[in-house]
């Protein structure tokens, strides 16, 4: 009995690593600079696929407040993100706003584009930036 109870707390070991290190492999973190001079774009984004890249949490602020992004796959390589800060994270993290944004990561070449959705900014006025991105466990994706 205390020999299955061993091997049955070995299997959860195992799995629970692999399920660590899976989670760090889907974890990317993209370095982006502002192609206009309108508006705010973070310095940083860091994107973290669950679920079998079936969804995402974006970490864009300073503090390391995270928040969840409606994703789709757009082909073999590219995900579109989309999410809107709470008022309390953007009350919180002062560079950010209440604003919706939007990212496409291409994981076959690392590379992003983000823009800021907002009235205030309409159509191609609106802020955007671009940059490259690290897979933060150093492997390929």
């Amino acid at each position: 009995m205390a020999g299955s109870l061993n091997v049955l707390l070995l299997a959860a070991a195992a799995l629970l690593g692999g399920a660590s290190s899976a989670s760090a492999s889907d974890t990317f973190r993209c370095s982006l600079t502002p192609l206009n001079q309108i508006g705010w774009i973070p310095e940083q984004v860091s994107v973290h696929f669950l679920e079998g890249r079936a969804s995402a949490v974006i970490h864009t602020s300073e503090e390391g407040s995270t928040v969840h992004a409606i994703l789709k796959q757009r082909s073999k390589e590219t995900y579109m993100m989309d999410w809107t800060p709470s008022p309390a994270l953007a009350a919180k993290a002062t560079e950010l706003s209440s604003e919706r944004y939007r990212a496409i990561l291409n994981l076959g070449n690392l590379k992003v584009s983000l823009q800021i959705l907002s009235d205030i900014f309409p159509g191609a006025w609106s802020p955007r930036g671009a940059g490259t991105c690290i897979r933060l466990d150093g492997t390929l994706p």
